[in-house]
């Protein structure tokens, strides 16, 4: 039988949580872009020790899917950023161009996510909410 073992909590006489939270949420990002603009954001990420990681050291990836059917979602393009030369330790930029802009509609997905050979990692997951393009309108 699986036993709950918490020094700050065994030594007092209470009753252990019958529910334990384990893990963590990705943090949830509205990214709203306007359809035929360049756009990006910046992500910080350290370790258990609160210190900034080496950024080159993981594969880096964001996927954009749409849902649009009942069976699944499906893949609209894949962006693989990397640490810029602005970005600090522990950062690194997620950039869309104007042409993959145009490509999204409201209500994609996406998620980044590090990676190394033992390891994934999801830093963030969010939805795009993508504003009409007015100026270079085709009529």
């Amino acid at each position: 039988m699986a036993k709950y073992r918490n020094p700050d909590e065994s030594t007092l006489s209470i009753t252990p949580p019958s529910t334990y939270n384990i893990g963590n949420k990705p943090p949830l990002v509205n990214w709203t872009a306007m359809a035929g603009d360049s756009c990006a954001f910046r992500i910080y990420v350290e370790d258990d020790e609160e210190e900034a990681i080496n950024v080159s050291d993981w594969t880096i990836r964001t996927q954009f899917r749409r849902y649009s059917d009942n069976v699944g979602d499906d893949l609209v393009f894949i962006v693989y950023p990397v640490a810029s030369l602005n970005d600090g330790a522990g950062e690194f930029t997620v950039s869309l161009t104007a042409n993959q802009t145009r490509l999204l509609e409201t209500g994609d997905v996406f998620d980044v996510q590090l990676s190394d050979a033992t390891r994934v990692w999801t830093v963030c997951q969010g939805e795009m909410i993508i504003i009409g393009d007015i100026t270079d309108q085709n009529s």
